[in-house]
């Protein structure tokens, strides 16, 4: 009987431990801290390159640029240069201000508002650039509204598949990133991630809109079989090889603009 309890008391403690690890996983997706990380990743002038819409006014092509969960609109600084040289205007959404961030409803509800909008003023062509989550809400934004094309950066394609892939990177049972998977996703148990609603879209929603791809092998967040998928569906991939998560940039910025580049002339 004394070896019962001790094996149910394991059980018990493993468990509360399993979810407790879980809630935190769910949480550095969901609402993450905010997070500015050195000069040398990020690589921006300073916050006056924040731009809302510029010019005043939208140019024939019109790029809206969606950031991700920790660092904000800063983020998206990287990828507006190419743009910029090919002569489109641009704009940042910010949604900071959400509860879930670029992974909540309302994200989405932003990024279409600002892509129909673009269409109502005179664009002949619209792209959404998101980062991480904010390629996820990218995609479902053209799920609702016509796009021409999405450049998805480090996108995140399957929220399962990146949570389990976070966990099993930082050397966790994989038992936690299930956990995870259904307190982010659970109605109720999304409070344990501090967040008052789960997520809703947790995978890529758009299959017909041209697609580019920017992934890096050694991204732990983005697996290979789910860019695999999105290829053989006909998205273009440009794969970097040593890049951690939305850095693939900084391992080769004249690549990466010249897969922005070849994209763009084919829309």
């Amino acid at each position: 009987m004394k070896l019962l309890r001790t094996a149910l008391t394991g059980t018990v403690i493993a468990s509360a431990g399993s979810v407790a690890l879980g809630a935190a996983a769910a949480r550095r997706l969901l609402r993450p801290a905010p997070f500015t990380p050195p000069e040398s990743e990020l690589v921006y002038a300073d916050e006056r390159d924040v731009p809302g819409t510029e010019p005043d006014g939208v140019a024939e092509t019109h790029v809206v640029h969606v950031h991700g969960q920790s660092i904000g609109p800063q983020q998206v600084l990287r990828g507006l240069r190419v743009w910029r040289s090919l002569g489109a205007s641009n704009q940042v959404v910010d949604t900071t201000d959400l509860p879930l961030r670029s992974l909540d409803p309302a994200a989405v509800d932003r990024i279409a508002a600002a892509a129909h909008a673009a269409r109502a003023r005179g664009a002949q062509r619209v792209v959404l650039q998101g980062w991480s989550a904010g390629a996820l809400a990218a995609s479902a934004a053209a799920a609702r509204t016509p796009v021409d094309g999405i450049v998805g950066v480090a996108p995140l394609l399957d929220v399962r598949s990146a949570l389990r892939g976070a966990v099993t990177a930082a050397r966790f049972p994989a038992a936690v990133g299930t956990v995870a998977v259904r307190v982010a996703t659970t109605p109720g148990l999304s409070r344990l991630a501090g967040v008052p609603y789960p997520l809703t879209a947790t995978r890529w929603q758009d299959d017909g809109t041209p697609t580019l791809v920017l992934h890096s092998a050694a991204d732990a967040l983005v697996a290979a079989d789910d860019v695999a998928r999105l290829a053989a569906r006909g998205a273009r991939v440009e794969t970097f090889r040593d890049a951690r998560h939305t850095l693939e940039w900084n391992e080769d910025p004249d690549r990466w603009e010249g897969a922005v580049r070849a994209f763009a002339a084919g829309l």
